[in-house]
């Protein structure tokens, strides 16, 4: 009886994919950190709080390239020549990553939906984003700890694929929300600008709205 053998290992689906996410990632963190200079540099007068707000941001999204680059250099390195491990539990850095962003999005939609209630003056979708967002942050929990917990990925897979799923659609939807919601807020504001010839604060009103789409 002839013996089955295992599928080629196929590195642009697995690695490949890997490697083009942190990729990207670290272009964005770049952006990121140029960013936060900039702002740190014009806006030295803002409230302590927020300039902490904005640190910490930073700091987490800091560690989150730390941990990324971590399983990067595990699996194409430490591991090199040996595919048949990324069946095994993924490294713990990757999982600590996995923390790390529900933080960050988490806080980062929770500011923008504080900037909602101050623009619109009411409740109702700063609280349903704010919720939203806390449970994006507790579902990336859920997957931190289901993750280090894990004894073999494909099993990890076929009980908790539908979290990461859940995770991310959370997560997007939330975005979209909040985008659009101050999109109309500031498309409101600057027709309020016109009505009173104010161009000067409707071409602010238009980058704030460039920004937000952005």
């Amino acid at each position: 009886m002839a013996s089955v053998l295992p599928p080629p290992f196929n590195p642009n689906v697995t690695l490949g994919a890997l490697e083009i996410g942190v990729l990207v990632s670290y272009v964005l963190f770049g952006i990121t950190t140029v960013q936060t200079y900039i702002y740190s540099t014009r806006f030295p007068d803002d409230p302590w709080k927020l300039k902490a707000f904005v640190a910490f941001v930073w700091l987490c999204e800091f560690a989150h390239a730390i941990c990324i680059g971590h399983t990067v250099y595990t699996y194409t390195i430490t591991d090199y020549g040996h595919p048949e491990r990324l069946l095994l539990p993924v490294p713990k850095s990757l999982e600590v990553a996995v923390f790390f962003s529900g933080i960050i999005a988490a806080s980062v939609q929770c500011f923008f939906s504080r900037r909602i209630y101050v623009l619109s003056e009411s409740l109702y979708i700063p609280c349903f984003t704010w919720i939203l967002a806390l449970l994006r942050c507790a579902l990336s929990v859920v997957a931190f700890v289901s993750g280090i917990r894990m004894d073999a990925l494909r099993s990890y897979e076929s009980h908790w694929g539908w979290l990461a799923i859940t995770l991310w659609t959370v997560s997007a939807a939330n975005d979209v929300i909040i985008a659009a919601t101050l999109v109309y807020l500031f498309s409101r504001r600057r027709n309020n600008a016109l009505a009173f010839r104010n161009r000067s604060t409707a071409a602010l009103v238009d980058k704030l709205i460039a920004w937000t789409i952005g």
